[in-house]
């Protein structure tokens, strides 16, 4: 039974990274050009636990591992043994494990979130606690925990809907706010 159990969890880790992959390359344009410099990509070194920020790419396929790098969350990915994409001979996971929400000094830049937060976009939450994760800063709500659940979790494709149409409605909000 518990080797029943090992073996179904190595697979399912490893078809969730298999489909994230599979969705990459079907969705991703032969020609990487117009990413260049214009696509920025946060990920953590697993070794030194640093931020790095990618926005130039050798390659269609070092795009790809720096995708795949970016939504590698330890444990989860890959299980308890599972090895991150390795980029230039280093091991790389998830970027908001060490910078969650970047923003650059050089440009304005408009932070999104799908947890409540301090970010321009998110949704809100009463709260008068908050945590701090990656350096974001989140509010202490049951619906950020739900909204961390479901990231890892996916739920139906209508709740997905619904999330879209929440994202959409902020982001109004937010530009009515500008104007």
């Amino acid at each position: 039974m518990i080797n029943l159990l090992k073996y179904a969890t190595k697979f399912a880790f490893r078809r969730i990274r298999i489909k994230s992959f599979q969705i990459i390359d079907d969705f991703l344009p032969a020609d990487i050009e117009k990413a260049q410099g214009k696509l920025h990509i946060s990920i953590t070194n697993r070794k030194r636990w640093e931020n790095v920020m990618i926005n130039k790419f050798d390659s269609r396929d070092h795009l790809i591992s720096c995708l795949l790098a970016s939504c590698y969350i330890p444990m989860y990915s890959m299980g308890y043994r599972g090895v991150p994409p390795v980029i230039n001979e280093e091991e790389y996971i998830d970027g908001g494990m060490t910078n969650n929400l970047p923003t650059f000094s050089d440009v304005p830049t408009i932070t999104c979130s799908p947890f409540s937060s301090q970010a321009d976009i998110c949704p809100e939450d009463p709260s008068t606690w908050n945590v701090v994760f990656g350096k974001q800063t989140f509010k202490a709500s049951t619906q950020n925990l739900y909204r961390g659940a479901r990231a890892l979790f996916p739920p139906t494709r209508h709740i997905l809907k619904q999330y879209y149409e929440m994202g959409q409605d902020d982001a109004e909000k937010f530009i009515q706010g500008k104007i």
